[in-house]
This record gives structure tokens, sequence and C-alpha cells, in this order.
């Protein structure tokens, strides 16, 4: 299986230039509209991938992969994912993903 950098990259990616933790969840939800709305669909679908794989992780109790996904995502940055909230981090993301561009 590949490293966790290159599993979750544009995850990655979506955290640096998406995520803050010390916003809203309106305002979360805009941000994941821009991300929907402004980078490349390919980039897009990539997110929803990495989601769909990270979810597994959550789903087979994976601490040891989801915690190597949190120091990568954390690695010099403030964002965090904690394993306790990564599925409802996961479903709210996908779901703004999947909601049809108004």
């Amino acid at each position: 299986m590949a490293r966790v950098e290159e599993r979750f990259k544009t995850l990655r990616y979506f955290v640096d230039g998406y995520y803050n933790q010390s916003i809203d969840d309106d305002e979360f939800d805009d941000r994941i509209r821009d991300f929907r709305d402004y980078e490349p669909e390919c980039l897009v679908n990539a997110l929803r991938r990495e989601l769909a794989d990270l979810r597994t992780v959550i789903a087979q109790a994976d601490r040891e992969t989801f915690k190597k996904v949190e120091v990568f995502l954390h690695d010099n940055r403030l964002r965090y994912i904690e394993f306790e909230d990564g599925q409802a981090f996961i479903e709210r993301v996908l779901c703004i993903l999947d909601e049809t561009s108004s």
C-alpha cells in the first residue's frame, strides 16, 4: 500500500487551504463549496477517493494508520483531524462536495 504521504496528498492540500478549526460550521461549508467549485474536477474527485480511503481506515479502527495521517496533516500546521471526529469530518465534506453547485 502507498505511503500516507501519497495516499492523502489531496486531503493535505484541502486541509492546508480550506480547513481551519477556528471557523464556524457555516463558514467551513462555504470553504468546502469553494474547493468544489473552483478547484479542478480531478482534484475534487481525488479528495473524494482519499476521504473514502480514510473512511475505511476509521471503519477498520486502524488507529496506527490514522495517527500517521494526523501527523502528516498536522506537520508544521495548526490543523488537526482526530480519530473520534474523523467520520463526522469525512461525511460533512463528502456531503457538501456531492451537493449540486448553485
